[in-house]
């Protein structure tokens, strides 16, 4: 019998129950990245895992979705489309997740903030951010997917209208940068590169960063709360028939700088959120050494030899010359 790279062949509604033979724990040592305050951060490239080891780290952040909102999508489907997977820990539950999709274009690499969520109980902990940071600090210091890329584009799409306007409020982004509220016509052109990749379409084609039925009925916020308005300032970058609540419709918000000025910034923040705990030779640390700080393949998670009550894993570890061609390369026959 072949092996498949990257693929799933297992009784997955049975390990919703009892949990999945062979797969790693959420406190995986192999994906720790940064500890600060009692929470743990992980990070896992998705298109270089082994899919079967996961599934418990999957079905705990999906856990942590269904609290945060209304899912359009099953999560395992939503994470397939996705590069990175980043989350947060404590006490061996897992309390946030970010996920995060790359798109190269020459020398510009666009990093799309797709999903940031933190269970209710954990908020106003700063935890999405220094999450948001520590995914950001390993995209730069631990990988190679940097290679002759020269501007970066930071990506959030959102039908929040606390997050959206909190974009606007930066008014240095606006000045400094080539963002989605003052775009260039090379923003543009790659704001619709990346809309042909994930097929999404317009509300209205002189709007070009917001995005129709994207979220429909996502939002489970008061529409007629006040905090939960746009802004005036960010009406005049929508459509009038937006519609963010019922239909899902979203702002793309996107802004472009270069590695430098986007490793700075990082840089910066990580001092400002992880203080003392940045200033470490392990995982993303400062002064850690600068190779992979979490290795996405080894033989060394198999626990156990298959036995009668055990099934044998059938998707093994993607070896790197297969890694490259994301999690869609399947070589599966029997």
């Amino acid at each position: 019998m072949q092996q498949s790279y990257g693929t799933i062949n297992h009784d997955f509604e049975k390990w919703d129950s009892e949990g999945a033979p062979g797969c790693v724990p959420i406190t995986c040592k192999d994906f720790l990245i940064m500890s600060n305050k009692g929470f743990n951060y992980y990070v896992i490239d998705l298109r270089l895992v082994d899919w079967n080891r996961i599934w418990n780290i999957i079905k705990a952040c999906e856990a942590v979705e269904n609290e945060c909102w209304k899912a359009q999508e099953n999560f395992f489907d939503y994470l397939k489309k996705c590069d990175v997977l980043s989350y947060t820990e404590k006490d061996g539950r897992v309390v946030a997740f970010d996920a995060v999709t790359l798109l190269c274009s020459g020398t510009t690499c666009i990093y799309s903030n797709d999903e940031t969520m933190v269970l209710k109980d954990f908020r106003g902990k700063d935890i999405a951010r220094k999450l948001v940071m520590a995914t950001a600090e390993w995209f730069f210091t631990k990988t190679d997917h940097l290679s002759g890329i020269k501007h970066l584009i930071f990506l959030s799409i959102s039908a929040n209208p606390r997050v959206v306007n909190g974009y606007f409020k930066n008014s240095y982004t606006r000045i400094l940068f080539d963002c989605s509220f003052k775009p260039s016509k090379q923003l543009i052109a790659l704001k619709e590169e990346y809309c042909r990749k994930h097929n999404i379409s317009l509300v209205h084609k002189d709007y070009p960063f917001c995005l129709k039925n994207l979220f429909p009925g996502s939002n489970n916020f008061d529409c007629k709360d006040p905090r939960f308005q746009f802004s005036p300032e960010v009406k005049a970058n929508m459509p009038p028939d937006f519609d963010h609540m019922v239909r899902g419709d979203a702002y793309a918000f996107m802004v472009k700088v270069s590695i430098t000025a986007a490793r700075s910034v990082v840089r910066l923040l990580m001092a400002l959120d992880f203080g003392k705990d940045y200033l470490s030779r392990k995982g993303v640390g400062l002064f850690s050494p600068k190779k992979k700080a979490a290795p996405t393949y080894t033989e060394s998670w198999q626990t156990a030899k298959p036995t009668e009550s055990t099934p044998p894993i059938i998707g093994v570890v993607r070896p790197p010359e297969k890694a490259s061609q994301g999690i869609s390369a399947t070589v599966s026959q029997q």
